[in-house]
């Protein structure tokens, strides 16, 4: 095993994907978790799951449903693209038991039911380089049992990777177009109020999410899981663009922030000049960056990718915190 892993994780594609409505109040429904989510508490709505296609544009969608039917596993989320996930994780010394267990494991939405009929807040999720579906899959069921209505879309890096740092800018605003042409998609499939948006940026994908809320002023909030915007990488020529708005009025931002990675060492210049109505500066214990994805829960269950991710045995209770942190603030925001 390469110890390596947790920086490859950032960056090779590791996925690439794969009635009548009913009305109902809040708190109709209660229930445990998969054991992927790691202890998160469902909130009151069942999940539905649609991956929607506009234009050839693939939009990730999770909804408020009040359908059950048989969760959807890892693997139904992966596609295509889960010979190439086993065999990369394979590669990193990774069992091919623990490989299996982890695609056949249960998550929680259903495939495609009818959405309550009810505009449910709009959340974005800005993927991390290179990073698809899976990436953010166990945040993305959460935050549509508590009431959002999330969409994701695929990173542009997994088209054509970037090379230099100098193209940063440009890939940060290519994300930020194609999340903003995912709210018609969405808004076109299920009931969904868009004029409560939220973005939620991993790593690369929150210096898209930053650009977005430049420039739209329906977004109520950020979220930053360990992003590119809180650190000094190529943070002159990300300002450069021609979306990035010095002056741009913005809405609460979030920003957690780990310092166990020496590429992700934190810096906040340029989070500290923006004009935000509130930020909020979060730092994080026992989490590597490659913990603020899916693979941050599963690191908790399979000892095998605990230690290829470096996690502790306290990386589980601080992978679910952040979660729940981000739900909150959503729901302060947004309600």
């Amino acid at each position: 095993m390469r110890n390596q892993f947790r920086v490859a994780a950032l960056l090779i594609p590791i996925s690439s994907l794969f009635s009548t409505p009913v009305t109902v109040d809040r708190l109709t429904h209660q229930g445990s978790g998969p054991a992927l989510w790691v202890g998160l508490t469902p909130g009151p709505y069942r999940v539905g799951y649609q991956r929607l296609t506009p234009d050839g544009v693939v939009v990730h969608t999770w909804y408020p449903t009040s359908a059950t039917g048989s969760p959807l596993r890892f693997r139904d989320y992966l596609g295509d693209a889960a010979e190439q996930l086993a065999s990369f994780l394979g590669n990193t010394g990774i069992s091919k038991a623990t490989v299996d267990s982890l695609f056949a494991s249960s998550l929680y939405a259903v495939q495609s039911p009818s959405p309550i009929n009810r505009p449910f807040p709009l959340v974005l999720i800005a993927q991390g380089n290179s990073h698809d579906v899976a990436d953010q899959v166990v945040l993305c069921e959460y935050l549509a049992s508590q009431g959002f209505v999330v969409a994701a879309t695929p990173s542009p890096m997994l088209r054509s990777p970037m090379e230099r740092e100098e193209q940063v800018g440009t890939f940060a605003e290519t994300q930020a177009a194609e999340l903003t042409a995912a709210i018609a998609a969405v808004a076109a499939a299920v009931p969904v109020d868009t004029q409560h948006l939220a973005v939620v940026g991993h790593s690369f994908g929150a210096r898209a999410a930053l650009l977005l809320a430049m420039q739209d002023r329906r977004v109520r909030a950020i979220v930053s899981l360990d992003g590119g915007i809180g650190t000094a990488t190529a943070a002159e020529s990300f300002r450069r663009v021609p979306s990035f708005r010095a002056d741009a009025p913005l809405p609460p931002l979030l920003h957690f922030y780990e310092e166990l990675d020496a590429f992700m060492a934190p810096d906040f210049a340029m989070l500290k000049s923006l004009r935000t109505s509130e930020l909020l500066l979060e730092p994080t214990e026992a989490m590597h960056h490659v913990h603020f994805t899916t693979y941050g829960f599963a690191a908790a269950l399979f000892p095998d990718l605990a230690r290829a991710t470096r996690a502790t045995p306290a990386t589980g209770t601080a992978v679910k915190g952040v979660a729940e942190r981000t739900a909150s603030f959503l729901e302060r925001s947004l309600r």
